[in-house]
């Protein structure tokens, strides 16, 4: 059986706010340069952390 590899959330934007975090995707700028070099459990606990940013900051935050 195949495990899903987790893909990256960016959403092509990459424009980063006062805090470091990505517009589009709310990764950090270091979650953003080591993306490729995560296993697959980091890169579940970074989009954990994008959504926990994305309620911090409220929906609509960035206008989408």
């Amino acid at each position: 059986m195949f495990k899903k590899k987790i893909k990256s959330p960016c959403q092509l934007i990459c424009t980063y706010d006062e805090d470091r975090i990505c517009i589009g995707c709310y990764r950090s700028l270091e979650e953003v340069a080591n993306w490729d070099s995560y296993t697959e459990e980091e890169k579940r606990k970074v989009i954990d952390n994008t959504m926990k940013r994305r309620e911090e900051k409220g929906s609509g935050y960035y206008g989408f």
